[in-house]
């Protein structure tokens, strides 16, 4: 073979299959990166909320939502070691974590009908879900969740009232002056002997001065009537809510005494 002669050079050309076969394992590797970096560094933590009763949260499809925004779900729904409780499990979003802390309120909001009005609407469509009122203390992952929704706090007086029946009064059950909403019932329960039933409530720090050791409260749930005999029958009620879900109202004397204390107690006539 002479020297200007020379041997042909082999060529290799790779196919589609052969560029297939080197980016599975490729692509492979990439999407285990990350589910480890979404799993495990850029997740929120997972809590534990105990519930009486978790009646309409699902695994894996009920959400838990802070001002509307989804923040996490719920990954686990189980009995509790005493049978007692629900122990709902839930995974956060890294930018969520913070609300895992004490002093965070958890509840449940469900479609409901109270105090003459509908609350949690949205939920027959989406179904139920837990929300959240963020605390500020230490990091923590277990909490005792709510059964109703908390009363927000607002500036206002606090006072006591004593009744010999509750009658149609709920749980935030307006208070009104002259027909304008000034304050909400609290709580109640009975007195230590059981011959009253003791009512908290707060009216709003706007119309705390109204509030006077001769204030005079009274039941205003229900229909007023009234048969004259020029006027006809007349019939009224304090308002719509409180026709339907009941309330007080409450009046001062043009010639008021001193304010009243807080810690001091009514008794609403009958």
């Amino acid at each position: 073979m002479s020297k200007s002669q020379t041997l042909p050079k082999a060529k290799i050309e790779k196919d589609f299959i052969s560029w297939f076969i080197w980016a599975l394992p490729v692509a492979a590797v990439a999407l285990c990166t990350w589910f480890l970096l979404r799993d495990f560094v850029f997740a929120g933590p997972t809590v534990t909320l105990y519930f009486q009763d978790a009646d309409g949260l699902q695994v894996q499809n009920s959400m838990v939502k802070y001002r509307g925004v989804e923040v996490g779900e719920i990954t686990s729904l189980q009995l509790a070691d005493n049978s007692s409780n629900v122990a709902v499990r839930v995974k956060f979003q890294h930018s969520a974590s913070d609300l895992a802390r004490q002093g965070s309120l958890f509840w449940i909001v469900r479609p409901e009908l109270k105090l003459g009005a509908i609350s949690g609407l949205r939920t027959i469509v989406s179904g139920n879900y837990v929300t959240v009122q963020p605390g500020n203390g230490e990091r923590t992952n277990t909490f005792i969740g709510l059964e109703e929704a908390p009363i927000q706090s607002v500036p206002s007086i606090t006072i006591t009232l004593l009744a010999d029946d509750l009658g149609a009064i709920q749980n935030q059950s307006e208070i009104t002056y002259r027909g304008i909403q000034v304050g909400e019932v609290l709580d109640f329960h009975l007195d230590d002997d059981a011959r009253y039933v003791v009512v908290h409530a707060r009216i709003l720090q706007n119309y705390a001065p109204l509030v006077r050791a001769d204030s005079k409260f009274w039941n205003a749930g229900g229909i007023n009537a009234h048969l004259g005999l020029f006027s006809g029958l007349n019939i009224s009620a304090e308002s719509a809510q409180t026709l339907v879900s009941g309330g007080l109202a409450f009046a001062t004397p043009e010639t008021y005494g001193p304010p009243r204390d807080k810690r001091g107690g009514f008794c609403p006539e009958r």
